[in-house]
């Protein structure tokens, strides 16, 4: 009897210790600095630039007759020779510890990503709490980091939410994807340790589009335009709701024909040396525009567009994938998939020295046309006088 209640006091006291005792990180939310944008960029001299976002909530107004509450922003910024060091002066700008457990998104300049930015993801992993979900992004040139954590727009007043949101909220065009930072460590660490990241400035607005790709942690060529679509078809095996404008013969003129084209990627290959890498691209194509109201699809119109789109897919998938071949990265984990399959064949093709540069492309497009959103003239009938 004694013995069991000397386990239900020790069960007791064990319990009351991990109470208070499981999060030495505890604090209330008015000793927090709550930061939900990252900036990091170097300066000429090398340094390390690090920028943050916080939120500050300030009186002001009148909403609905009674005062209310302003939602604006500040950004701080860190020079040093580390980013360690340069998040610790950060911390001394603020009268409360930085939490960084509701980070929306990181931004990394343009110079930075081109020389390496191993140096950061290491920072980044041994800073807890940091969510995996956290967005990457990389500023051009023309504007530095800081200065675009600053930009506000007239659709969001927090930058950083800004990135949050055009991202969550799907974009309908195929012109970029967004990047977490636990997708870009899991690319990173692949066959290829190739991965993209999505490129943005701000000039009226802020600008998010096309792909910053990257080889052994450093930004090595750009997926500009179609190609960023043509990025996600090959990586992802889909392609949504992309844009394409061909030409068509009609009554002596060529007319401008406006298409979205959904698409899916099927892979095989053949094990020779170079390997043979089968792509065969399926989907449809939707006419949305042809030119003018005056203008009628007729269906020659139609096969005409289901020709051309056909050539015109095909040959952007070519492009992208020369493209990267010119730089010898592959970042669509092709080489991870024959790796996963023939582990011993994938050793014999060099892949990361030769086998990407040498692999043999046959590509396949098959796209099934269809007629919505465009009047078509065999559809008209004429109704009354």
């Amino acid at each position: 009897m004694v013995t069991r209640k000397k386990t239900v006091f020790f069960v007791l006291l064990i319990s009351l210790i991990c109470l208070t005792g499981c999060n030495t990180d505890s604090k209330e939310i008015d000793e927090r600095t709550i930061i939900v944008g990252m900036g990091i960029d170097k300066n000429e001299e090398g340094q390390f630039i690090v920028s943050i976002q916080v939120p500050v909530i300030v009186s002001g107004g009148q909403q609905g007759g009674e005062e209310g509450l302003v939602s604006e922003f500040e950004t701080l910024s860190a020079t040093h020779d580390t980013v360690w060091e340069a998040i610790a002066d950060l911390e001394a700008q603020t009268p409360t510890i930085l939490f960084f457990g509701q980070l929306k998104s990181i931004m990394i300049g343009e110079r930075l990503a081109k020389e390496g930015i191993e140096q950061v993801m290491d920072v980044l992993d041994r800073r807890a709490p940091l969510s995996n979900d956290v967005l990457l992004l990389i500023i051009r040139k023309k504007v530095e980091v800081r200065e675009f954590l600053k930009n506000d727009t007239q659709l969001v007043n927090l930058p950083a939410l800004y990135i949050d949101r055009f991202f969550t909220a799907e974009q309908k065009l195929s012109r970029t994807d967004d990047v977490k930072l636990f997708e870009y460590r899991r690319d990173r660490n692949m066959i290829s340790n190739a991965a993209t990241i999505p490129l943005a400035y701000f000039e009226t607005n802020t600008v998010i589009e096309d792909m910053a790709v990257f080889k052994n942690g450093k930004m090595e060529g750009e997926l500009t335009g179609i190609e960023a679509g043509i990025s996600g078809l090959l990586k992802e095996l889909k392609m949504e709701n992309i844009n394409y404008t061909v030409l068509v013969e009609g009554e002596g003129r060529l007319l401008e024909a406006s298409i979205r084209a959904n698409m899916n990627l099927s892979y095989s290959f053949t094990e020779t040396n170079p390997v043979k890498i089968h792509l065969e691209a399926t989907g449809k194509g939707e006419l949305v525009h042809l030119e003018t109201h005056r203008d009628r699809a007729s269906q020659e119109t139609i096969d005409e567009l289901h020709t051309k789109l056909e050539e015109k897919i095909k040959t952007d998938i070519e492009g992208t994938i020369n493209k990267m071949k010119d730089i010898n990265v592959e970042p669509w984990l092709i080489g991870h998939r024959i790796w996963a399959k023939d582990y011993a064949y994938f050793e014999t093709l060099n892949w990361n020295e030769t086998g990407w540069k040498d692999a043999q492309i046959d590509i396949k497009v098959n796209v099934e046309m269809e007629q919505t959103g465009q009047r078509i003239l065999p559809e008209k009938i004429k109704l009354g006088r």
